[in-house]
Parts: structure tokens; sequence; C-alpha cells
């Protein structure tokens, strides 16, 4: 009787150990960083997005997920634009979201994590002027590059900008020395088209930096446009 007893004890001990062993092995979430995720623009991480763009949260244990939110607003997991796994999280920000709390709310089986991440206003971000109506209207005064010739770049909000990049041959680009004699305005950027460039299609990047008062941080901020066929 007394060794059944002790028989009981140690099967009862030992699937308590399997259970803690178990515990242990379940990971915690963790965000490592905030990445774009379009087809509109490089893959690359951020500190901060607008209404509409497509981020992906990357780090571990993210499997299992429970909830999303972002400032507090709720993403719809069911949305066919969120794809989660245990390394990432897909989702599109939602048109109405908060744009104050600077927080990424992660809720999986295991536990959850916050996220330091800034949601700006639609009306702060950058744009291109293009016509949704007419494939032939761009932003840029001319497709054609003529070296020493000055480039203007139609838009909005594109005041603090640092850099202008255009494509090259072979996937290379070149970077556009903005122009000392015509200052460039958050509705219109102008700069001079390098010598000896050999171009070709590609997107033109903008690199702006902005500050923001509300937050009292000066950050980057980048703008893409269309693809191009720019030539010489």
């Amino acid at each position: 009787m007394m060794y059944r007893k002790i028989a009981n004890l140690s099967v009862v001990s030992l699937l308590m150990l399997l259970s803690v062993a178990c515990s242990d092995d379940k990971e915690m979430p963790r965000v490592d960083g905030v990445w774009f995720n379009m087809v509109s623009r490089p893959i690359e991480q951020t500190t901060c997005a607008y209404p509409g763009q497509t981020l992906c949260v990357r780090g571990s244990g993210l499997g299992g997920l429970r909830k999303l939110t972002v400032n507090g607003t709720v993403i719809n997991l069911n949305n066919i634009l969120v794809y989660a796994s245990d390394n990432s999280i897909t989702f599109q920000v939602p048109a109405d979201v908060k744009t104050t709390g600077d927080n990424i709310h992660v809720v999986t089986t295991n536990g959850k994590v916050d996220y330091p991440f800034i949601i700006r206003t639609a009306a702060e971000q950058p744009t291109l002027s293009y016509d949704s109506n007419s494939s032939s209207v761009v932003p840029f005064s001319s497709l054609t590059l003529v070296p020493g010739n000055t480039l203007e770049i139609k838009g909005s909000n594109l005041e603090g900008v640092k850099e202008v990049w255009l494509p090259l041959a072979f996937g290379d680009r070149i970077q556009c020395e903005l122009d000392p004699e015509t200052a460039s305005t958050d509705e219109k950027i102008f700069v001079k088209i390098p010598e000896t460039a050999h171009f070709a299609s590609g997107r033109c990047e903008v690199v702006m930096e902005k500050y923001d008062a509300v937050r009292d941080i000066t950050y980057i901020d980048k703008l893409y446009s269309k693809v191009h066929d720019f030539k010489n």
C-alpha cells in the first residue's frame, strides 16, 4: 500500500514538473521594431506612420495573437490585411486611428507587450502632386533630366527637405543637390540635375527633417514617388 502511495506521489510530482517545464517554454511576446510593408515604398524600419499605411511589427513570441491596439484603437484581427506569425504582425493602420498615446499594444496567449510608436495626423503627411484622373500629370517639371538644369518637384508638406535621390541604371541612385538659388518650400522642391548621371526607371526619394512641437522631437520622414522612366 505504501509503495502505491509513493508511486502515486511520484506521478503527481512528475506531472507538476512537466507542467512547470511547459509553462517555461512559453515565450513572452517581444517587439524589436516596426517596419513599413507596402509595395509603394521600400521595406524599412520606422518610428512613425500615418493612417492608411501598412506596418509590420517584428519580434518574437507574437504567435497566438489575441489583441492589437494602436493608441487605444483596436485593430480588427479578422481583417484580410492582418497577417500574424510568431515573429511578425502585419496590419493596416485604420483611417480613424487615434494620433495620441504613442503606443502599440500586443496581447498574445502568453502575455502582453507595449512598444512606443507615433502615429501622425493625415494632415501632416508629405505627398507628391499626382492626378488620379490623369496618368500624364506627374509631380516633376520634367522626366527628361538635363545635367545642370533645375528640376521642380511639387507636393505638400515638403518642408525640411534634406536630400533628394533619383534612380540610375542597374538599381543604383544618385543624390541631387538642392538648388542654392531657389529656396524650396512646403509645396515645391528645387534640385540641380547632376553631371554624368545615367538615369533609369525607378522612384524618386525625398528625405525630410521634421520638428514635432507637441513631442519636442526632431525626426526623419521619407517620401517616395511612383515608378517613372527618368531619362537623360
